[in-house]
């Protein structure tokens, strides 16, 4: 084999698409198939100068470098051209599937080894057979330089397997080949919440592969460990390798935050995205929505709730097809459940050059090369490397901790202070594995080697959970960027690729927050301090309201989701009126745009509770009326709203002069005045809204009160003014390029053109309306869009677009609880139905809608009660059937609860 070339390369990995099944089909003649690949390959590669490196993976795979990426290209196009030409032997053509991914790789023990190689190999996987996909790195160098007829075409971002950063992909298009290829298999191509990594997989293939085996082969999976053995990461992992198992999505639940069993159930919810309604038992909402669903559920860090495993029995009893992956260092003792224990990483080997190939040894090269770029593994560190992974008993996160001395001792060094260390903490007992106590004596090694300023600073930083960015770590913990990179080199903190944001190993974290409990008064410091700097970013972030920038308002609280609530908790216990002041206005944004509503209302009746009542200090008196508005606002979206008690809390914030809160008040009433048709009181509300405006030094508060009293306006026939007030609205909101209010002007914009008999306008209105809300990811806005499109269909006679958007639209409130909406969508698919001529089925339904009580409300883009207008098409119907067929199908819709029916037009509509 020639020698092979180091520094800045370019990888071209390729393999043969349903090779095995071709090898199961015709043995014969793919042996003389293989000689016909290989020879093509060989051919195309040595014209450019590429050099051949051993098979990685299967036997038909090929690793192949070059140092010019335009000569890789070059090679991939004659390659493909090649092989389109060759007369293949097998029953069906060969097709070879192509990465090309330029980068830093260097030779360890001469195997090419790092993020370089295994990034070209997830770019591989997500290929087809014929198609060879090119990352941003080698189309930057190439892209000037393309052989005659050779074009790059942009395939834009996708999330790879490998959970890292998104990798921007372009296709080769050789010329006369084929183009059209079916979409690249990427963890974009299906629902999911992975988490980014910030570093690549390293070793645990035979744990990966048994774990991707047993999902096929089971619906509960245990991955058992103690902690820091990488489970986590395991099944993180392992669910990325399954996407084409489950369709309808793979969600990740972390548990490790969560203090009670009962709160489960919440946690999944919300990692599905499910907005669960009080109106119903939360366990059957969660069952009804998972029932219909192909997906894949990761429950992460399960040993401190066992109490709680009951839920996980109910979710694969009630979703046959819901399978359950589970991280925990105990048994969930759950019928059906098997296990996986993961032990240390393998860390032996016989021959020198089999040493590169042990994964302990592929994740101390891994760590160690973060910490010191220039990190070569010789021939004479591997004895005492050896004796590091014996003594840390392979567990990964000893290695890594063990792997961040490399710049400052030798690997024989740092053998020997772990042996000393592991004498000093070993103990007898017997329930301890052997592995835990080497991670401790890590732990421990590590943290004296620190500093007192560093062991300060860390212990500090424990505070924050799921990371921090440069900022906070230096207002909280007092954290300066050196001491944030010192921290780093010894793989305490793992950075973002551009330093701005860090985060610690969870079981490092819990380590580090023991020795910052051990100083109350420190402890108490940095909590007070994290929350006060959380609460001033919310206060901040409110602004980018006003600057109709919601997208990057929800960027701000998702990144940092676990420290806002963390703070959020933080200042109820200790009943901070002044901290919750600042968080409530952006928070009820933030929950109402990702119709997290009922957990929103926990958290503001959580603060209502810790907030006296009877209090006359201005700020507690301000802050219990902002947070009865904020309530006030789930509550009438959960079907239950109070118009009285709110009112009165926003004649509290008049007194105050607390304009953002009152604006956010007003905001709530008026909602509330909605459901029972308080128009009168509306138009009020609606008139103080706009009037806020000058007083708050930004015409867009005004402006935002446009939507509320046009609103006002339409629901009592008063289109002109309404239609003037959109007009006038809209203009500042496209002025701003605005979401939100956007999505809530067109609408109205399309309700009344419907209203007027101008259906053909209200198409293009409702259209830009749904696509917003996806835009913004707003479900409760695009419930409302889809409930316009529908109106808008039907009346233009598309009568089975308009029943697929009223289903749409009845999904989506069925995720986020919006029960009367609900209830007003099944009377517009009867109505849809009806006019296709299926009376039955719409009498059914309509009859469905009466029968529950909270049809007497009125939805918030209907102008009448649902029961009004349940009523007068029911009545349409009884003089067009048969009075037999009539009374039944009545009768069969009134004994059949709401839920029933809602679930039915879904599952009808996905086919289920």
């Amino acid at each position: 084999m020639p020698s092979l070339p180091q520094g800045v390369l370019t990888f071209l990995l390729t393999d043969i698409e349903g090779s095995t099944r071709l090898w199961e089909d015709a043995p014969d003649k793919m042996m003389e198939a293989i000689q016909q690949h290989d020879s093509t390959i060989d051919e195309a590669i040595e014209a450019f100068d590429g050099v051949n490196v051993k098979p990685r993976g299967e036997g038909d795979s090929r690793f192949i470098v070059f140092v010019s990426a335009s000569d890789a290209v070059a090679a991939a196009s004659r390659m493909q051209i090649d092989l389109s030409h060759v007369e293949w032997l097998t029953p069906r053509p060969i097709k070879v599937r192509a990465s090309l991914h330029t980068g830093s790789a260097e030779l360890q023990l001469g195997e090419y080894y790092g993020s370089t190689v295994n990034r070209a190999a997830r770019l591989r996987a997500i290929a087809h057979g014929g198609q060879t996909v090119v990352s941003a790195s080698t189309w930057e160098l190439a892209r000037d330089s393309l052989p005659d007829g050779v074009t790059l075409q942009d395939m834009g971002p996708h999330v790879l397997k490998d959970l890292t950063r998104p990798e921007h992909v372009y296709q080769l298009n050789p010329p006369g080949l084929e183009v059209v290829f079916p979409p690249l298999v990427s963890l974009s191509a299906i629902p999911n919440n992975l988490p980014v990594q910030l570093t690549d997989f390293v070793g645990r293939a035979a744990e990966l592969a048994d774990t991707t085996r047993l999902l096929h082969e089971t619906r509960l999976v245990t991955i058992l460990a103690p902690g820091g053995a990488g489970k986590t990461r395991l099944a993180i992992q392992a669910a990325a390798d399954s996407t084409a198992d489950y369709p309808n999505g793979i969600y990740f639940v972390g548990l490790a935050d969560i203090g009670q069993p009962d709160e489960i159930l919440r946690a999944i919810a919300e990692g599905v995205g499910l907005a669960l309604s009080t109106d119903e038992d939360e366990l059957t909402q969660l069952l009804t929505f998972l029932s219909n669903k192909t997906l894949l559920l990761v429950l992460d860090n399960f040993e401190h709730l066992l109490d709680g495993v009951g839920f996980v029995s109910d979710i694969l009893a009630g979703a046959p097809n819901v399978t359950v992956l589970a991280t925990s260092r105990s048994r969930l003792g759950v019928t059906g459940e098997t296990t996986l224990a993961l032990g240390g990483l393998a860390t032996g080997w016989d021959q020198p050059e089999e040493a590169v190939e042990a994964d302990g040894v592929k994740l101390f090269i891994d760590a160690a090369q973060r910490t010191d770029a220039d990190f070569a593994l010789r021939v004479d560190d591997l004895s005492p490397l050896q004796t590091i992974l014996r003594l840390t008993g392979g567990m990964p996160l000893a290695i890594l901790l063990a792997a961040a001395w490399v710049d400052l001792l030798s690997i024989t060094a740092i053998s020997e202070e772990i042996q000393k260390n592991l004498d000093f903490l070993e103990t007898e007992a017997g329930d301890v594995p052997d592995r835990h106590r080497s991670v401790r004596a890590v732990f421990d090694y590590s943290w004296e080697l620190l500093s007192p300023d560093e062991k300060n600073t860390f212990a500090a930083l424990s505070v924050f959970k799921g990371g921090f960015t440069r900022d906070a770590a230096d207002q909280v913990a007092g954290a300066t960027l050196r001491g944030l990179a010192n921290l780093t080199a010894k793989s305490l903190l793992a950075p973002s690729a551009d330093k701005e944001r860090y985060s610690i190993h969870e079981l490092l974290r819990q380590y580090a927050q023991s020795e910052l409990e051990g100083d109350q008064a420190r402890c108490d410091e940095v909590k007070d301090a994290h929350a006060r700097y959380f609460a001033d970013m919310a206060e901040d972030a409110f602004g980018l309201v006003a600057l109709s920038d919601q997208p990057r308002l929800l960027r701000l609280f998702e990144t940092d989701l676990e420290n806002t609530r963390t703070a959020w908790r933080h200042l109820v216990r200790t009943g901070d009126a002044t901290g919750i002041r600042k968080m409530l206005p952006s928070t009820y944004v933030v929950y109402e745009l990702r119709s997290w509503y009922v957990t929103g209302l926990g958290m503001v009746e959580d603060a209502l509770e810790a907030l006296d009542p009877d209090s006359t200090q201005s700020d507690v008196v301000v802050t219990r009326s902002l947070a009865v508005g904020v309530r006030a606002w789930f509550q009438a979206l959960l079907g239950r709203g109070s118009v009285d008690e709110v009112a009165k809390a926003n004649n509290s914030l008049r007194e105050s002069g607390d304009l953002i809160a009152l604006w956010v008040g007003l905001q709530s009433e008026a909602l509330n005045c909605t459901y029972p048709g308080l128009f009168d009181q509306m138009i009020e509300v609606t008139d103080e809204i706009i009037s806020l405006g000058p007083r708050m030094n930004d015409i867009f508060y005004g402006v935002a009160g446009h939507n509320w009293r046009s609103r006002a306006a339409m629901y009592t026939g008063d289109y002109e003014t309404a239609k003037k007030l959109l007009t006038e609205a809209i203009e500042l909101f496209e002025d701003r390029d605005e979401y939100y209010f956007t999505i809530w002007n067109l609408g109205l914009q399309a309700a009344i053109a419907t209203l007027e008999g101008r259906p053909e306008q209200a198409l293009p209105l409702t259209t830009r309306q749904v696509e917003r809300a996806r835009q913004l990811g707003y479900r409760r806005g695009l419930a409302v869009a889809l409930h316009s499109l529908g109106r808008a269909s039907l009346a233009v006679g598309d009568l089975d677009g308009a029943e697929q958007a009223f289903i749409e639209a009845a999904t989506a409130c069925e995720q986020i609880g919006m029960v009367v909406d609900m209830i007003g969508l099944l009377a517009n698919v009867a109505r849809a139905r009806a006019m296709m001529g299926r009376r039955e089925e719409a009498v059914e339904l309509l009859a469905t809608v009466l029968s529950d009580p909270l049809s007497e409300q009125q939805g918030i883009m209907d102008n009448v009660p649902v029961a009004e207008m349940a009523d007068r098409w029911l009545d349409e119907l009884r003089t067009e059937m048969d009075p037999g067929q009539f009374s039944a199908s009545r009768e069969r819709g009134a004994a059949r609860p709401y839920e029933l029916a809602i679930q039915g037009l879904i599952a009808d509509a996905s086919g289920n």
